[in-house]
């Protein structure tokens, strides 16, 4: 009897660690969560039409949290293509249980995008000293970022973008910046930039 509830104990342990495993290396396919998290990014973005090819449920083995990912998502804000490398979006699993839904954290990766495409999109945000250099002086360059929300009853509480820029060129005033390439930092209420190349009115900094 004690060999059965050990056989079944190790059957039971190697069937979990199996499951999680696949979980957290392939994850399990779903099409169930495609009309909730268009529909809960599309609330928070005014202007924006997205379409999910394929969802998968994946489980962080690090902190042994449950998310749903999805790939190169068709996403296009006031008709301008944005391409992204994948989204992942963390589910509260209490709320799921209940059959309401709430996601906590949403992480946004993206392809490589030209500025030119970036300064399209930035013409739709609010007025900021951000928003007025980066449509009156960048002239040029290529980006790619990774996005962190944090939510709070499904709505944006708090944000933080990073990423990097190459080949970046901008006017500002008698300043003429060239084939550039820095790191940024964008938080609610600060940024940064570090690890800035490249040439300054001819001269390579």
């Amino acid at each position: 009897m004690r060999k059965i509830i050990l056989s079944l104990i190790t059957l039971i342990l190697t069937l979990i660690a199996i499951i999680t495993a696949y979980l957290s290396i392939i994850g399990y396919e779903t099409d169930k969560f495609n009309s909730f998290l268009e529909n809960k990014i599309t609330s928070n973005f005014s202007n924006t039409k997205i379409d999910f090819n394929k969802i998968k449920i994946k489980i962080n083995l690090k902190n042994f949290s449950f998310f749903v990912t999805t790939v190169e998502p068709n996403i296009q804000f006031h008709n301008n293509e944005i391409k992204l490398k994948k989204i992942d979006a963390y589910v509260n699993l209490k709320s799921l249980v209940v059959g309401r839904p709430k996601i906590d954290k949403v992480n946004i990766q993206s392809n490589e995008i030209d500025i030119k495409k970036v300064k399209n999109i930035t013409k739709y945000f609010k007025p900021s000293n951000l928003k007025k250099f980066i449509l009156n002086e960048v002239e040029d360059g290529k980006t790619n970022f990774n996005l962190d929300l944090d939510l709070k009853d499904n709505k944006i509480e708090n944000y933080e973008v990073n990423g990097t820029v190459k080949n970046f060129g901008a006017n500002l005033q008698k300043i003429k910046l060239s084939k550039s390439s820095f790191v940024f930092l964008i938080k609610q209420d600060s940024g940064e930039i570090d690890n800035i190349r490249g040439n300054l009115n001819g001269f390579q900094i």
